[in-house]
């Protein structure tokens, strides 16, 4: 039927438009047919009757068709009685037989054969003679046949003779001419036979087969499910009550409406109607009102005034999206260590200098009223019960032993890890990190600001507390007993950095005796500031952490060692069972520091040379130094010290027997980078107190990541426990204007644990990524006032220069990372089709359930009963949770912490779920609750269900 469209259509030459052949002007432009056929004169081509394809002819016979008024009949007929009016051309054939229903194929191969011009019937064009059509109006050029409609052209001699056509038609077409067809559907005899429908039911007459290209399956009727109408396909709302279409194919579909709520008398309508059928109120006014409503990640329609949407809870005030950019700190790049190191001593350095010259002036000593020489300085309480300090003496005054009575006191005469003895004081956990960095002369001299001897008493030291570096003064006088002997650490050969760094710690710390018990690693993170790590060299108690690798733990040793890291070893601690007297007669201490000097492995030995910070009481097991199992060659390589300086070397394998862990601290050249950002870790879910670090990285990078908490030691320690800390990096994309950071998924993690600082490592690809600060075991407790909400530093180091900005993350930044950390991480369960729960245990000191439903338009219901585990808190608020999780949502169902870090834990757990067709837990709750207990919103930064993206 594309052949007839060709012919009775013409194209506007200025707009391009395809208009009808009846009309004389263009429909859209009104740009006169003959204008357009004179203008295109010189581009129009010849065309004549002889030699024409079929398809050409078929467009002459269906045009003369269209033309001819009524029903065209084709009989042999007079060319003398040739009606000559101008808008009707008759054309002489033979016969002319089309049959509606029959192939084209067919026709066109006798059509083509047939055509048979006679001799009258040979078109001559004359040159330079241009003629009017006289059926449609058209100019024409030098042809004897119109370009548009084919008709041909009157001859100037004789204008009313017109030119036959014979076709030779087949006998078997002939006898069965017919000028109209039969329909097939409702046996309908007159369609004409240019008509591609029945005139009568609309029936197509072309077949359309299902692998045509052309064919439309047909489309179904909708039952509506209030009255159960069958309504034709192409209607969205029922022709009798106005039911809803959509919610008629997905009746359990909850995000679907039938109705829409007049803003004015609350009366609900029909979705059809287009006025409120109580007070004629506009619809479409009404959804102008609500439109700030209309959540613009989902388009659900959320009632007027709420805040969050009820599907996807994403925020629906618009400038909340510009308040969470809003950086509390500015964007700032990571410094080199040097430098802000020198930076940091030139400023206190120039506090010092007015301080000396003060005392100068005044012709007197500088004493430390902060920090007094007294009792307040030395313990918790004034009145403590044995008391070795009975005076507060300065260098010059304090006695010394007989060796270094001819030396003068110095800040350092090349410090050596034998030059430091232990006092009466139990902080072995500070010796054992200061004989570490004795090794390391540069490393002391960072410590101590001021170098040289200072005649007024003035010294100022530099330590990284809880994460933070502050410059320390102190003066110098040190608590002596009644003999004028210092009581505390000192240093051999007259040197005053050993008791003047520990007397600066105790000054950080509240007085002396808060330095009693500790680990080497907090000694070393205090005095380097450089990121530490500790390897456990005792099995877990805790059954899902996995097992030790000997041969691992060996090669992360030697490997430190030959990275200048510094080591410390802890003896005998943590969850060990210590038999007092099999250690004391191996010559160790349980419970006590011990300094990592050195690593080697050497003839298949793996040999470890440790020291005691007392300077006395030796190892004397294997390899001791009166072992036998020293070889000639092992011992010109090793060189055993003597057991008099408390050095001594030890296998790996009794490491492993004795001790609990070793310390590593990464100290690094000074050529690395490290920025510190503070925050705060409430316990609940709220972005006024919440922060997160946006990290761009520009170039690859090894990146150490360190997340501190406030310490213990001040004698408020027993009012509040340690947190458990966990420090997260997750992709995101950039954070803009328009563009709000977003968590995407999870590039490295900390374990969580309950310390007072934990560590990451990992090499990041240039990119941009976001770090969060977890901690969850102080939820549900008495903080209510967040002056006193615990604070956090995170300190990122790295070996190139990275781009940092602390902002205030979006409502659900928890929610978020703990799912695609759980995903990542966690144990997967499929618990039924479309449904996976995700358990996180491994190195989380407790517990984390996700649940995930994965169904277009049903609810899971989840039962999770831990009520059997003991030592751990639900930041739930209750060990039994029951929970509806919407179609296509993820849901922390439950996140379960240790208490406290020293003591056990068990975690016990159980999960019932069941699937539902709308929300709420029918008979697992009471109505209208889909959570129990209730998600307040404290915590629905953290528990609130999340879709699936």
């Amino acid at each position: 039927m594309g052949s007839i469209a060709s012919v009775l259509q013409w194209h506007c030459s200025s707009c391009s438009l395809i208009n009808p052949t009846d009309r004389l002007t263009c429909i859209r432009c009104n740009v006169h047919r003959s204008y357009e056929c004179k203008k295109n004169t010189d581009q129009l081509k010849t065309r004549t009757i002889h030699g024409c394809p079929t398809p050409y002819v078929t467009d002459i016979l269906c045009a003369e068709a269209e033309i001819a008024a009524g029903a065209l009949r084709l009989d042999d007929a007079d060319p003398t009685n040739i009606d000559h009016r101008p808008s009707v051309v008759k054309l002489q054939f033979k016969s002319v037989i089309l049959q509606r229903r029959k192939s084209w194929n067919g026709f066109e191969d006798h059509l083509q054969a047939s055509i048979r011009p006679s001799k009258s019937s040979t078109l001559l064009a004359t040159e330079n003679d241009s003629w009017l059509c006289n059926t449609c109006r058209i100019r024409n050029c030098s042809t004897q046949q119109c370009q548009n409609c084919d008709s041909f052209r009157r001859s100037k001699g004789r204008q009313n003779e017109i030119v036959p056509i014979t076709i030779n038609m087949p006998n078997d077409l002939e006898k069965k001419s017919t000028s109209n067809w039969t329909c097939e559907k409702c046996s309908f005899t007159l369609n004409p036979f240019w008509s591609d429908s029945c005139e009568s039911c609309g029936w197509n007459a072309i077949t359309m087969m299902r692998d045509c290209v052309r064919y439309t399956p047909p489309k179904k009727k909708w039952a509506c499910k209030r009255c159960t109408l069958l309504n034709d396909p192409n209607t969205t709302v029922c022709n009798a009550c106005g039911g809803s279409k959509a919610k008629s194919l997905c009746p359990d579909d909850g995000t679907l409406r039938e109705f829409w709520t007049c803003d004015k008398c609350t009366l609900k309508n029909r979705i059809s109607a287009l006025v409120c059928k109580a007070c004629k109120a506009d619809k479409r006014a009404n959804k102008k009102r609500r439109s700030d409503s209309q959540c613009p990640t989902c388009t659900f329609d959320n009632e007027p005034n709420a805040k969050r949407c009820a599907m996807c809870h994403k925020h629906l005030e618009p400038e909340y999206y510009s308040s969470i950019l809003i950086s509390n700190h500015p964007k700032k790049q990571s410094e080199l260590m040097e430098n802000l190191r020198r930076i940091e001593e030139q400023e206190a350095r120039e506090k010092w200098n007015e301080i000396v010259l003060f005392c100068i002036q005044n012709s007197q000593e500088f004493v430390d009223d902060s920090f007094p020489p007294a009792a307040k300085s030395l313990y918790y309480t004034e009145k403590h019960e044995s008391c070795r300090v009975t005076q507060w003496l300065r260098p010059e005054s304090i006695i010394c032993s007989e060796l270094d009575k001819e030396s003068c006191w110095t800040v350092f005469r090349k410090p050596k890890p034998s030059d430091i003895i232990q006092g009466v004081l139990g902080n072995c956990w500070l010796l054992s990190a200061l004989t570490v960095l004795a090794e390391r002369e540069d490393l002391v001299r960072h410590v101590m600001v001021t170098k040289d001897y200072c005649q007024q008493g003035a010294y100022q030291v530099r330590l990284c507390k809880d994460g933070k570096w502050t410059t320390v003064l102190v003066d110098d006088l040190l608590p002596c007993d009644h003999r004028g002997n210092l009581v505390y650490s000192q240093a051999k050969r007259k040197q005053l950095w050993v008791p003047l760094i520990e007397k600066a710690i105790a000054k950080l710390h509240g007085c002396y005796e808060a330095l009693v018990s500790g680990r080497a690693i907090e000694g070393l993170a205090t005095l380097t500031g450089a990121p530490c790590e500790s390897v456990p060299l005792q099995p877990s108690s805790v059954p899902t952490e996995d097992e030790l690798d000997r041969d691992l733990i060996w090669a992360q040793l030697l490997s430190s060692r030959l990275a200048g890291f510094l080591m410390g070893a802890s003896c005998g601690g943590g969850n060990m069972k210590v038999d007092e007297d099999a250690y004391q007669n191996k010559g160790l201490r349980p419970r006590h520091a011990y300094s990592v000097l050195d690593v080697r492995d050497i003839d298949s030995h793996r040999l470890l040379k440790l020291r005691n910070p007392w300077g006395h009481f030796s190892w004397n097991g294997d390899w001791s130094d009166d072992s036998d199992m020293w070889s000639e060659k092992l011992k010109i390589m090793l060189m055993p010290d003597g057991c008099c300086e408390g050095v001594f070397w030890i296998s790996y394998d009794d490491v492993l027997k004795y001790f609990d862990c070793i310390d590593i601290c990464k100290v690094r050249n000074n050529m690395w980078n490290e920025v510190r950002l503070k925050g705060y870790l409430p316990p609940l879910s709220s972005t006024d107190h919440l922060s997160c670090v946006v990290l761009t990285v520009s170039e690859p990078t090894e990146a150490e990541f360190t997340l501190f908490q406030e310490g213990q030691r001040k004698s408020e320690k027993c009012n509040r426990s340690q947190l458990d800390l966990c420090v997260a990096v997750m992709r995101s994309r950039e954070v803009t204007s328009e563009k709000p950071i977003c968590i995407g998924r999870l590039v490295e993690h900390s374990k969580r644990q309950v310390r007072g600082f934990v560590s990451s490592h990992k090499m990041l690809e240039p990119d941009v990524y976001v770090v969060v600060c977890l901690a969850f075991n102080h939820w549900h407790t008495d903080l209510v006032d967040p002056s006193v909400y615990p604070e956090f530093v995170l300190a990122i180091h790295s070996s190139k220069r990275l781009l940092v900005e602390q902002v205030s993350p979006p409502s659900f930044v928890l929610a978020d990372t703990i799912i695609n950390l759980t995903l990542a991480k966690g144990k997967r369960h499929e618990g039924r089709e479309g449904m996976t729960a995700y358990y996180l245990t491994k190195g989380w000191a407790g517990l984390v359930v996700v649940v995930e439903n994965r169904h277009a338009n049903r609810w899971i219901h989840v039962k999770c009963d831990c009520q059997e585990s003991y030592n751990v808190m639900s930041t739930r608020g209750l060990l039994k949770t029951i929970d509806s999780v919407p179609p296509l949502h993820r849901q922390v169902i439950i996140v379960l912490t240790q208490l406290e870090g020293s003591g056990g834990f068990s975690i016990a757990h159980k999960l019932t779920h069941r699937l539902a067709n709308q929300a709420g837990l029918h008979d697992w709750g009471p109505p209208g609750c889909s959570h129990l207990p209730q998600i307040q919103k404290s915590i629905e930064g953290l528990h609130s269900p999340r879709l699936i993206t």
